[in-house]
């Protein structure tokens, strides 16, 4: 039976609520004798995938996480079908039928711009240089132990590089080392005090291989973020772009991108003092600090930092971020050249939660279907155009 998506949306909808009437249930029966329509019912109102959208409303509505347990805590008594509905009423329905007008119109249909192409998101790769200049590629299926100049053991193991300083001896000046992603790459480290740090595609780390002295320096490009170790006796600092952070301890990111306009630090944890040439300011959580490259202009603005972190822990997570930005972002991780016919479109607000691991083709689906805008992928070139 042949029912309109604006119609079938509104039913699925009234289902999940508990709203559903007789008649609209008769249709919905009717239309669920056709087995691909079936599929994509049973995916629709699982609780599987309705728990895939709660994230992205976690994300976006972080406070709401009371609540949320609460709902989890009610789900194991007697009532939880009928309560795990009224969750999704509550909170889901909205997100679940937005990807539901898409996906209706998209059943049985083959996206023949971007479904041939099979391109292989980013990996855990890095490349090592060491004071001496020798390199090492390094990947989550390495283990290697090695000694580095300044006696410090660096042990490559388990998708990360770390640097522990066993002998505890000072050593004859400063050793540099600095770790490398290009695009298609992503890799962490823990330097000789315990920080934390976490490089995006096309991204560089310049660190000492044990720190000397009364502070702690480190020099950052592209992306990174930072988990520093208090020592409130040697501050943090990062350098990036003629900038500079001072930090005691607490988690932010860097966003510092040449091929873009602004530089960007997100702070989520405690407290930094961000220093540029025309511009000193003491940041609080939840605040992002943006920097105009050209002007030196700074802007302070408050954020939700889980979402400017969300790289690191394997997701694409944007909360009307301009398409220009994601792209940037989605071009270095799929290793893209990005094409754009209307450089009007860069200008476009979206949001957007998908897996950095999930597939190219279903993350330009959900851009195509949040806004007028299409994509076409010839080999690695990227097309990005108006509808």
């Amino acid at each position: 039976m042949s029912i309109g998506t604006d119609k079938i949306t509104q039913i699925i909808g009234d289902y999940i609520e508990g709203t559903i009437s007789s008649e609209d249930k008769k249709l919905l029966d009717s239309w669920l004798t056709d087995s691909a329509n079936q599929r994509f019912f049973e995916r629709l109102t699982s609780k599987h995938y309705l728990l895939s959208k709660d994230k992205q409303h976690q994300v976006f509505n972080s406070d709401k996480d009371a609540a949320w347990q609460a709902t989890q805590q009610s789900i194991k008594s007697s009532k939880k079908v009928k309560l795990w509905m009224q969750y999704a009423a509550a909170v889901l329905v909205p997100l679940v039928l937005f990807f539901a007008v898409y996906q209706l119109s998209e059943v049985g249909q083959q996206r023949s711009d971007v479904a041939s192409y099979t391109i292989e998101p980013g990996e855990q790769r890095a490349i090592l240089i060491l004071s001496d200049g020798s390199q090492i590629e390094v990947s989550a299926a390495d283990t290697l132990i090695t000694q580095s100049q300044s006696g410090v053991v660096i042990d490559l193991d388990s998708a990360a590089v770390n640097y522990n300083d066993l002998n505890n001896k000072e050593s004859d000046g400063i050793h540099y080392n600095t770790l490398n992603t290009t695009r298609g790459m992503e890799y962490s480290i823990t330097l000789e005090d315990g920080t934390k740090v976490w490089l995006n595609a096309s991204s560089s780390l310049k660190y000492p291989e044990r720190f000397v002295g009364t502070n702690r320096e480190v020099y950052a490009d592209g992306e990174v973020y930072f988990e520093v170790a208090k020592d409130r006796n040697r501050p943090f600092f990062v350098h990036f772009n003629n900038k500079k952070i001072r930090v005691l301890g607490t988690q932010f990111n860097v966003r510092s991108y040449k091929e873009e306009n602004n530089d960007y630090v997100t702070l989520a944890e405690g407290s930094i003092q961000l220093e540029s040439k025309q511009a000193n300011v003491i940041m609080e959580p939840n605040k992002q600090a943006v920097v105009n490259k050209k002007s030196g202009q700074l802007e302070l603005q408050t954020v939700n930092a889980m979402v400017y972190g969300a790289w690191r822990k394997g997701n694409f997570v944007y909360d009307k971020a301009r398409l220009e930005t994601i792209i940037n972002d989605v071009a270095r991780w799929y290793q893209l050249n990005v094409f754009y016919q209307n450089h009007s479109v860069k200008e476009k607000r979206l949001s957007l939660y998908t897996p950095r691991q999930g597939s190219i083709k279903d993350l330009l689906e959900i851009l195509e279907a949040t806004d007028d805008i299409s994509f076409e992928i010839n080999d690695d070139n990227l097309i990005v155009r108006s509808k």
